[in-house]
Protein backbone atom coordinates (compact mmCIF):
# COMPACT_ATOMS: atom_id res chain seq x y z
CA UNK A 1 0.00 0.00 0.00
CA UNK A 2 1.27 3.48 -0.85
CA UNK A 3 0.06 7.05 -1.16
CA UNK A 4 1.50 9.98 -3.08
CA UNK A 5 1.83 13.55 -1.85
CA UNK A 6 2.54 16.60 -3.99
CA UNK A 7 4.14 19.36 -1.92
CA UNK A 8 5.74 22.74 -2.32
CA UNK A 9 9.47 22.92 -1.55
CA UNK A 10 10.22 23.77 2.08
CA UNK A 11 7.06 22.19 3.54
CA UNK A 12 8.28 18.91 2.06
CA UNK A 13 11.23 18.85 4.48
CA UNK A 14 9.32 18.13 7.73
CA UNK A 15 6.75 16.23 5.67
CA UNK A 16 9.39 13.69 4.62
CA UNK A 17 10.32 13.07 8.25
CA UNK A 18 6.65 12.62 9.14
CA UNK A 19 6.20 10.26 6.18
CA UNK A 20 9.08 8.07 7.34
CA UNK A 21 7.52 7.73 10.80
CA UNK A 22 4.11 6.94 9.26
CA UNK A 23 5.65 4.27 7.05
CA UNK A 24 7.43 2.64 9.99
CA UNK A 25 4.28 2.70 12.13
CA UNK A 26 1.67 1.60 9.59
CA UNK A 27 3.60 -0.03 6.76
CA UNK A 28 2.27 2.46 4.21
CA UNK A 29 4.82 4.00 1.86
CA UNK A 30 4.42 7.76 1.38
CA UNK A 31 5.93 9.04 -1.87
CA UNK A 32 6.55 12.81 -1.88
CA UNK A 33 7.07 14.91 -5.00
CA UNK A 34 8.26 18.41 -4.12
CA UNK A 35 8.39 21.56 -6.22
CA UNK A 36 6.43 24.66 -7.11
CA UNK A 37 2.71 24.14 -7.65
CA UNK A 38 3.10 24.95 -11.35
CA UNK A 39 5.50 22.03 -11.70
CA UNK A 40 3.21 19.33 -10.34
CA UNK A 41 -0.26 20.78 -10.96
CA UNK A 42 -0.55 19.07 -14.39
CA UNK A 43 -0.02 15.71 -12.68
CA UNK A 44 -2.74 16.43 -10.14
CA UNK A 45 -5.11 17.68 -12.85
CA UNK A 46 -4.52 14.37 -14.63
CA UNK A 47 -5.73 12.49 -11.56
CA UNK A 48 -2.39 11.59 -9.98
CA UNK A 49 -1.76 11.68 -6.24
CA UNK A 50 -3.63 11.43 -2.95
CA UNK A 51 -2.65 14.52 -0.93
CA UNK A 52 -1.36 18.04 -1.53
CA UNK A 53 0.67 20.20 0.85
CA UNK A 54 1.26 23.94 0.32
CA UNK A 55 2.76 26.83 2.26
CA UNK A 56 -0.10 29.34 2.26
CA UNK A 57 -3.87 29.23 2.46
CA UNK A 58 -4.33 31.22 -0.76
CA UNK A 59 -2.49 28.47 -2.62
CA UNK A 60 -4.91 25.85 -1.32
CA UNK A 61 -7.81 28.22 -2.08
CA UNK A 62 -6.82 28.02 -5.74
CA UNK A 63 -6.62 24.23 -5.68
CA UNK A 64 -10.02 24.07 -4.01
CA UNK A 65 -11.99 26.78 -5.79
CA UNK A 66 -10.36 27.28 -9.18
CA UNK A 67 -9.39 23.69 -9.89
CA UNK A 68 -11.90 21.81 -7.68
CA UNK A 69 -9.18 19.31 -6.76
CA UNK A 70 -9.42 18.79 -3.01
CA UNK A 71 -11.94 17.42 -0.52
CA UNK A 72 -12.66 20.58 1.52
CA UNK A 73 -13.33 18.91 4.86
CA UNK A 74 -9.87 17.29 4.82
CA UNK A 75 -8.07 20.64 4.66
CA UNK A 76 -6.02 21.30 7.82
CA UNK A 77 -3.11 23.42 9.04
CA UNK A 78 0.00 21.56 10.20
CA UNK A 79 2.04 24.57 11.33
CA UNK A 80 2.95 28.21 10.77
CA UNK A 81 5.99 30.13 9.59
CA UNK A 82 6.92 33.63 10.73
CA UNK A 83 8.49 36.51 8.83
CA UNK A 84 12.08 37.50 9.71
CA UNK A 85 14.97 39.43 8.20
CA UNK A 86 17.69 37.23 6.72
CA UNK A 87 21.24 38.62 6.76
CA UNK A 88 24.66 37.32 5.80
CA UNK A 89 26.39 35.01 8.27
CA UNK A 90 27.86 37.08 11.07
CA UNK A 91 25.71 40.07 10.04
CA UNK A 92 28.63 42.05 8.55
CA UNK A 93 26.41 45.07 7.84
CA UNK A 94 25.19 45.18 11.43
CA UNK A 95 21.54 45.21 10.38
CA UNK A 96 19.25 45.55 13.40
CA UNK A 97 15.75 45.76 11.99
CA UNK A 98 13.32 47.09 9.41
CA UNK A 99 14.55 50.66 9.94
CA UNK A 100 17.98 49.73 8.61
CA UNK A 101 16.44 48.05 5.57
CA UNK A 102 14.38 51.16 4.88
CA UNK A 103 16.84 53.94 5.65
CA UNK A 104 20.40 52.78 5.06
CA UNK A 105 21.83 53.46 1.61
CA UNK A 106 24.29 50.55 1.87
CA UNK A 107 21.64 47.84 2.28
CA UNK A 108 20.25 46.01 -0.77
CA UNK A 109 17.42 43.51 -0.61
CA UNK A 110 16.26 40.21 -2.04
CA UNK A 111 12.53 39.42 -1.81
CA UNK A 112 10.26 36.65 -3.03
CA UNK A 113 7.48 37.35 -5.53
CA UNK A 114 5.88 33.93 -5.71
CA UNK A 115 4.53 30.83 -4.00
CA UNK A 116 4.10 30.93 -0.21
CA UNK A 117 6.15 34.14 0.19
CA UNK A 118 4.21 36.08 -2.43
CA UNK A 119 3.60 39.56 -1.04
CA UNK A 120 5.46 38.85 2.20
CA UNK A 121 7.77 41.84 1.86
CA UNK A 122 4.74 44.03 1.12
CA UNK A 123 2.93 42.79 4.22
CA UNK A 124 5.91 43.50 6.47
CA UNK A 125 6.79 46.85 4.88
CA UNK A 126 3.16 47.98 4.97
CA UNK A 127 2.87 47.19 8.67
CA UNK A 128 5.88 49.48 9.23
CA UNK A 129 4.58 51.98 6.63
CA UNK A 130 7.93 52.03 4.83
CA UNK A 131 6.84 50.42 1.55
CA UNK A 132 8.32 53.06 -0.78
CA UNK A 133 11.66 52.92 1.02
CA UNK A 134 11.80 49.13 1.03
CA UNK A 135 10.78 48.88 -2.62
CA UNK A 136 13.69 51.09 -3.66
CA UNK A 137 16.12 48.72 -1.93
CA UNK A 138 14.99 45.60 -3.81
CA UNK A 139 17.60 44.46 -6.34
CA UNK A 140 16.63 40.81 -6.79
CA UNK A 141 13.50 38.64 -6.74
CA UNK A 142 13.12 34.96 -5.99
CA UNK A 143 10.17 32.74 -6.87
CA UNK A 144 9.43 30.40 -3.98
CA UNK A 145 11.56 29.51 -0.97
CA UNK A 146 14.14 27.32 -2.68
CA UNK A 147 14.68 29.74 -5.56
CA UNK A 148 15.03 32.62 -3.10
CA UNK A 149 17.60 30.65 -1.12
CA UNK A 150 19.56 29.77 -4.28
CA UNK A 151 19.59 33.42 -5.33
CA UNK A 152 20.81 34.30 -1.84
CA UNK A 153 23.79 31.99 -2.28
CA UNK A 154 24.65 33.48 -5.68
CA UNK A 155 24.38 37.14 -4.66
CA UNK A 156 26.83 37.50 -1.79
CA UNK A 157 28.52 40.51 -3.39
CA UNK A 158 25.42 42.66 -3.86
CA UNK A 159 22.52 41.47 -1.66
CA UNK A 160 22.70 42.17 2.06
CA UNK A 161 19.35 41.08 3.45
CA UNK A 162 15.99 39.52 2.63
CA UNK A 163 12.53 39.22 4.15
CA UNK A 164 11.81 35.50 4.45
CA UNK A 165 10.45 32.81 6.78
CA UNK A 166 12.04 31.96 10.12
CA UNK A 167 12.64 28.36 9.03
CA UNK A 168 15.46 29.48 6.71
CA UNK A 169 17.60 29.91 9.82
CA UNK A 170 16.85 26.39 11.02
CA UNK A 171 17.23 24.63 7.66
CA UNK A 172 20.27 26.57 6.35
CA UNK A 173 22.06 27.89 9.47
CA UNK A 174 25.52 27.88 7.86
CA UNK A 175 24.49 30.31 5.12
CA UNK A 176 22.64 33.03 7.00
CA UNK A 177 21.64 34.64 10.25
CA UNK A 178 18.14 35.72 11.21
CA UNK A 179 17.03 39.03 12.71
CA UNK A 180 13.66 38.77 14.44
CA UNK A 181 11.02 41.38 13.71
CA UNK A 182 8.99 42.94 16.52
CA UNK A 183 5.65 41.26 17.05
CA UNK A 184 3.70 44.08 15.43
CA UNK A 185 5.59 43.53 12.15
CA UNK A 186 5.47 39.75 12.10
CA UNK A 187 3.49 37.94 9.42
CA UNK A 188 2.45 34.31 9.84
CA UNK A 189 1.27 31.92 7.15
CA UNK A 190 -0.22 28.47 7.42
CA UNK A 191 1.34 25.33 5.97
CA UNK A 192 -1.66 23.17 5.10
CA UNK A 193 -2.60 19.83 3.61
CA UNK A 194 -5.68 18.29 2.00
CA UNK A 195 -6.80 15.04 0.42
CA UNK A 196 -7.34 15.07 -3.33
CA UNK A 197 -10.72 14.15 -4.80
CA UNK A 198 -8.91 11.85 -7.23
CA UNK A 199 -7.36 9.69 -4.50
CA UNK A 200 -7.81 5.95 -4.84
CA UNK A 201 -6.91 5.50 -1.16
CA UNK A 202 -9.09 8.02 0.65
CA UNK A 203 -9.14 6.25 4.01
CA UNK A 204 -5.34 5.97 4.10
CA UNK A 205 -4.91 9.54 2.84
CA UNK A 206 -7.23 10.83 5.57
CA UNK A 207 -5.32 8.77 8.13
CA UNK A 208 -2.03 10.38 7.06
CA UNK A 209 -3.53 13.88 7.27
CA UNK A 210 -4.78 13.12 10.79
CA UNK A 211 -1.36 11.69 11.65
CA UNK A 212 0.26 15.02 10.75
CA UNK A 213 -1.71 16.61 13.60
CA UNK A 214 -0.55 14.21 16.32
CA UNK A 215 1.76 15.38 19.11
CA UNK A 216 4.77 13.42 17.85
CA UNK A 217 4.53 14.98 14.40
CA UNK A 218 3.95 18.43 15.85
CA UNK A 219 7.36 17.99 17.48
CA UNK A 220 8.84 17.14 14.06
CA UNK A 221 7.51 20.40 12.63
CA UNK A 222 8.79 22.37 15.61
CA UNK A 223 12.23 20.86 15.13
CA UNK A 224 12.36 22.35 11.62
CA UNK A 225 11.22 25.77 12.84
CA UNK A 226 7.47 25.64 12.26
CA UNK A 227 5.34 27.28 14.93
CA UNK A 228 2.40 25.41 16.44
CA UNK A 229 -0.06 26.49 19.11
CA UNK A 230 0.54 24.95 22.51
CA UNK A 231 -3.10 23.87 22.86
Amino acid sequence: MSIKVFSTGLPAIPLRSAANIFEEKYGVKVEITAGQVEQWLPNVLAGEGDIVCVGAEYMMDDLQEEHKLIIPDTRVTVGYRRSVIMVRKGNPKGIRGIEDLANRDDVKLLVCRGACQRGLWDDVASKAMVTDKIRRKIVMYGVGCLDTYQKWLKSKDYVDAAIVWNVYGVIWPKDLDVIELPRELQVYRSTNVAVLKSTKNESIARKFVEFLRTDDIKDVYRRFGWILPSC
